[in-house]
């Protein structure tokens, strides 16, 4: 009797052993103790904290270069990575960034392949959007509804998508192709776009139905019911909806053509506020105001421009490169430790935290 109940508690330690939990959690804390300088996201990926550092810029207007600890990640297996969540109000406490990224370098055709990802403005909080199975070998253009919901994409050729991240839904309008500039309402309902030269048209968000629309537009835009802002290539243009008046303000009246052309351009988020520059000049438009700043001595792109174009940053996200154009303070860090980038990052749920892209006044 003895005997049998010797072997029947070394079964029930054996069964333990090798209960898939206890492994996984064993294996946690010795990843732990091997790295106490890594953050785990499951069991392939982590992040470590490391100091942002200095920064160039083609700029004659001296910055405070800021140092502090941003999160560098290294994401193997996107698989196990947390997905952006609509119900987590945690993930929208501040503004977020949006981009395409082949998260790993490794020969697996998912992992290694183009992903819409997001994070906060502070860095914190990555989340990948969707690994939808779409045609993502290259993004050209990316945009998110007002309401976070939904996100949209052009891709080579200007082949657009739009993923729900409520349902998961994909809808495909890949038989429009070439142009590719899209522009949500401000209700979300619609998604706005250049399906051929010179011709427009609207995607219903609720019905899946496109029809045409007569006017022009850019992804540096805004719309309300009745009026279109739309930063173009030599300027800002006003457009009365209803009565189908526009105003445009020019960059400039004096300068020559190429000298005033808007190579870089970007809009705030309530779209008071309008950024466009090129090798020579920058321009910087108050809609509300009706006026343009030209400036010559400071030459920091706002490829990206916040709430009350207090902050903006680079759209190219090799490096984040963040300035606090207020406070005359810049941030430069490294977020991604390998992987490859396509297209531009792009600004949303831009009017949380009041704008302000740090907590705690930084």
């Amino acid at each position: 009797m003895k005997k049998i109940l010797l072997l029947a508690l070394f079964s029930i330690t054996l069964m333990g052993c090798n209960d898939p939990e206890s492994v996984a959690a064993e294996a946690a804390q010795l990843r732990a103790e091997q790295h106490p300088e890594r953050t785990y996201v499951g069991e392939n990926n982590y992040y470590t904290m490391e100091s942002s550092g200095d920064i160039q810029f083609t700029t004659k207007k001296d910055l405070k270069v800021m140092y502090q600890d941003f999160p560098r990640y290294f994401v193997e297996k996107a698989k196990e990575w947390p997905k952006e969540d609509l119900n987590d109000a945690s993930s929208y406490d501040l503004p977020r960034f949006q981009f395409a990224w082949a998260n790993s370098s490794s020969k697996d055709e998912y992992e290694s392949g183009l992903k819409i990802w997001s994070m906060k403005t502070d860095g914190t909080d990555l989340r990948l959007v969707t690994d939808a199975t779409i045609d993502l070998t290259e993004v050209r253009n990316l945009t998110r509804s007002p309401n976070n919901r939904y996100v949209a994409w052009a891709g080579s050729g200007g082949h657009k998508s739009v993923y729900d991240l409520k349902t998961g839904k994909v809808s495909d309008m890949h038989k429009f192709t070439s142009p590719l500039d899209m522009l949500w309402s401000e209700d979300s309902r619609y998604l706005y776009f250049d399906d051929a030269i010179n011709s427009y048209a609207r995607w219903d968000s609720e019905t899946g139905e496109i029809s045409e629309v007569d006017f022009q537009f850019s992804s540096f835009a805004k719309i309300t019911d009745d009026t279109l802002v739309s930063l173009n290539v030599y300027g800002l243009y006003r457009l009365n909806l209803k009565s189908n008046k526009g105003v445009l303000l020019k960059s400039s009246k004096s300068l020559p053509r190429e000298q005033r052309k808007l190579n870089v351009r970007s809009i705030s988020p309530t779209g008071r506020y309008a950024w466009g520059s090129n090798p020579s000049f920058g321009f910087f438009f108050d809609i509300e105001k009706g006026t343009v700043k030209q400036i010559t001595t400071d030459y920091t792109p706002a490829q990206i421009l916040g709430k009350d174009a207090h902050f903006s940053a680079l759209n190219s996200f090799a490096k984040v490169r963040i300035v606090d154009r207020v406070g005359d303070r810049v941030w430069s860090w490294r977020a991604f430790y390998y992987g490859a980038l396509s297209g531009d990052a792009i600004l949303y749920n831009g009017l949380a935290n009041n704008g302000q892209w740090f907590k705690g006044g930084k």
